[in-house]
């Protein structure tokens, strides 16, 4: 089964998520940014999808603070965010993919399962 670790501070739609997805795939959630690498290089996760801002924190110093945190980390993320600009945010940061809120949970769903399908 293949692992997604979702961050994001939005609790209703971590749990909505976390619901949804759980049916084809196992979620952990966070959050907040506390204690992130631990949690990441305990699930080892196949995809990340993250909100592109954590209470103060932009996903930019969020993948940096991982990566320093965690030598050599290469999982591949999906960044999601209501800006403007958020295609332009993600290939700058290098993510696999993008989605722009506000979205359904089952585009985020198909999403997903076509990232998979597509890497598999």
């Amino acid at each position: 089964m293949k692992k997604i670790f979702h961050l994001d501070d939005n609790k209703e739609l971590v749990e909505i998520t976390e619901m949804v997805l759980g049916k084809e795939y196992e979620v952990r959630s966070k959050l907040s940014v506390d204690g992130i690498a631990r949690e990441l290089s305990h699930f080892n996760p196949d995809l990340i999808l993250i909100d592109h801002f954590i209470g103060e924190f932009n996903s930019e110093e969020i993948l940096k603070d991982i990566h320093t945190a965690i030598p050599g980390f290469k999982v591949p993320f999906i960044l999601y965010s209501a800006s403007y600009d958020i295609e332009d945010k993600a290939k700058k940061l290098g993510a696999a993919g993008f989605i722009e809120k506000p979205s359904s949970i089952k585009y985020i769903k198909q999403y997903i399962s076509e990232f998979f399908q597509k890497t598999d």
